[in-house]
C-alpha cells in the first residue's frame, strides 16, 4: 500500500493493486512486480502468465535473480534492484511508461555482449563441408540424430561426430544454437570447403 501510494503522488501514475486473474489483458501500461523474497521459479511462473505486449519492470530483485528472468523473459523492459532509490525508481518508471527501457548497466553491458557475440558468429562465414550443411539444415528442423542418419544413410555416429565438428567450427554451444545463429543460411548454395 506504501508504494502505491508513493507512486501515486509522486510520479502522478494511476496504480492498481491486483491479481493476475483480475486484470483485463490491454488494460495495463506497465507491470511493476515486486521480486521481493520469492524465488526465481515462481517469479518466472508468474512473468508467464503475463500479457507479453505490456511491458514488465522487475522491482526489489537480486542481480542474479533479474540476469537469469531477463533472459527468459523478452518482456521484461526494467529492472530496479532493492538497493534502488525512489528517484530512480521514479525516472525508470518515466522513462518505461514512454516506451523505452531501464536497465543496470551491468545487466545492459552483459546483454549486449551476448548479442555482439551471437551477431558475430551469425554474421561470420564459416566453411562448412557440404555434408555438415546437409546435416545442420536437418538438424535444424528438429530431426534427431537417428533420423537424419536414416535419411542420409550413415551411421547415427557419424552424423554425432558431424555435429560435433559443425559446432566446434561455428562456435555453437548446442545444434539448437548452431541452427538460430545461421538460420538464414541453412540451404546454402555457394560450393562447400571440404
Amino acid at each position: 500500500m506504501f508504494f502505491k501510494h508513493f507512486l501515486g503522488e509522486q510520479a502522478q501514475v494511476e496504480v492498481a493493486l491486483a491479481r493476475l486473474e483480475k486484470i483485463a489483458p490491454g488494460e495495463t501500461d506497465l507491470y511493476l512486480l515486486d521480486s521481493g523474497n520469492s524465488q526465481t521459479e515462481q517469479l518466472s511462473a508468474l512473468l508467464d502468465q503475463l500479457d507479453e505486449q505490456t511491458p514488465v519492470a522487475l522491482v526489489n530483485i537480486a542481480p542474479d535473480q533479474a540476469e537469469q528472468l531477463v533472459d527468459k523473459h523478452p518482456a521484461i523492459r526494467g529492472v530496479f534492484y532493492s538497493h534502488a532509490t525512489r528517484e530512480h525508481l521514479l525516472d525508470g518508471i518515466q522513462v518505461l511508461l514512454e516506451g523505452g527501457d531501464w536497465l543496470p548497466r551491468v545487466l545492459t553491458q552483459r546483454l549486449l555482449s551476448q548479442w555482439r557475440r551471437m551477431r558475430q558468429l551469425a554474421g561470420s562465414k564459416p566453411s562448412l563441408t557440404l555434408r555438415e550443411r546437409e546435416i545442420l539444415s536437418l538438424a535444424g528442423k528438429g530431426l534427431s540424430n537417428a533420423e537424419i542418419a536414416e535419411q542420409l544413410c550413415l551411421s547415427p555416429h557419424t552424423i554425432k561426430s558431424h555435429i560435433h565438428n559443425l559446432l566446434r567450427k561455428i562456435g555453437a554451444s548446442n545444434r539448437a544454437e548452431a541452427a538460430f545463429l545461421l538460420r538464414g543460411r541453412l540451404d546454402w548454395s555457394e560450393s562447400c570447403h571440404a
